[in-house]
């Protein structure tokens, strides 16, 4: 038995085989950090204001006497094994988020922020 076959299948696999990485970052800029929310109350804080801090949202919400302005970052990372067998993929995805609920007269009326610290 030759030892040519075996050597050229390892080498054949080794070349179709493979590793990947994956990142994906999309949505709006995270701008609502502790400090800027220090400044938003309810029943003061308008939605002028908070389009003017936050800037456009990724989503208008309407809602029956209320609108709602929803902000989301969207992050992902992974790595993977790609051989001709078998596949591998490890993806881990991160939302930071913030929403906003105004009134008829579009006064602030409630709010909710997350962000996810980095794991690095």
């Amino acid at each position: 038995m030759s030892l040519r076959r075996p050597i050229a299948l390892v080498s054949m696999l080794a070349i179709l085989g493979g590793c990947a990485q994956y990142e994906n970052k999309r949505g709006v800029d995270v701008t609502w950090q502790d400090d800027v929310m220090a400044g938003m109350s309810t029943g003061e804080t308008t939605r002028k204001d908070v389009l003017s801090a936050l800037g456009p949202p990724s989503q208008v919400i309407a809602l029956d006497d209320e609108t709602a302005l929803y902000y989301l970052y969207e992050r992902s990372e992974g790595e993977g094994l790609i051989l001709i067998v078998y596949n591998r993929m490890r993806i881990d995805t991160r939302y930071d988020r913030a929403v906003f609920f105004f009134d008829e007269n579009d006064v602030l009326t409630d709010f909710a922020t997350k962000t996810h610290a980095d794991d690095e």
